[in-house]
């Protein structure tokens, strides 16, 4: 096996999809200062989350029913050792996020109102240890995610080991 499965490489991707449009509403929601526009744009931030912990936990499953692939070849042990730690830090991070924002909703008071539709008892977040918890995960995989992408870059264009084949949608004979 020389790439992932299809369904592996289309929730690799959707994740990523997803993860950029979450982030985006999470920092949109941080700057935005009307309760009644927060009011619109929390769900869809809940629903965006809660498909990422999904997602994760489908692509969980996959991996271990399609199988992963081994290491690069020619690879040296340090570097094989430190790609998996990333990947299992992604992973944990993909699931302690959506967590961590389920916590927040359950804790804060946030959820109360948005079941009742009163903007006027939206709680003040930044009031809240847990609402920095999911902040500082977030800024973890962000970074995280930095390197992962330097790491595949690096690989495809100054080793020039088709490593980004590995997860590509289109299929190869090879």
């Amino acid at each position: 096996m020389k790439q992932y499965s299809i369904r592996i490489t289309l929730v690799h991707w959707l994740t990523l999809l997803l993860f950029i449009a979450a982030f985006y509403l999470g920092h949109t929601l941080d700057e935005m200062k009307e309760a009644t526009d927060k009011m619109r744009l929390y769900p869809i931030h809940f629903i965006v989350g809660d498909l990422i912990f999904l997602l994760t936990l489908i692509r969980a499953y996959f991996l271990r029913k399609d199988g992963k692939l081994p290491p690069i070849e020619g690879g040296s042990d340090v570097a094989n050792k430190v790609a998996t730690g990333i990947h299992h830090l992604l992973y944990l991070l993909l699931i302690a996020i959506p967590v961590s924002g389920m916590i927040m909703i359950n804790t804060t008071g946030l959820l109360d109102a948005l079941r009742l539709h009163d903007a006027g008892k939206l709680p003040d977040l930044e009031k809240f240890v847990i609402h920095d918890v999911h902040g500082t995960l977030v800024g973890i995989l962000v970074v995280t995610i930095a390197l992962h992408a330097a790491a595949a870059i690096y690989h495809q264009f100054i080793l020039k080991d088709n490593l980004i084949r590995r997860m590509a949608i289109k299929r190869f004979k090879d």
